[in-house]
């Protein structure tokens, strides 16, 4: 499903994200331009809000 290091958006959003992993219940997430920063966490059932970026 979801990999580290790639980038990912939420649906329709321009926002472009980088996962950075899995912390507990939330899965974490990076903006592109500052990927040591975690930027956004979401659950599980939310995870399908967000799309591969190209």
């Amino acid at each position: 499903m979801f990999e580290k290091a790639k980038k990912y958006n939420w649906i329709g959003q321009k926002e472009r994200l980088v996962y950075l992993g899995k912390e507990g219940v939330w899965h974490q997430f990076a903006l592109v331009e500052e990927p040591w920063k975690v930027w956004c966490e979401v659950l599980e059932q939310d995870l399908n809000m967000l799309e591969k970026s190209e």
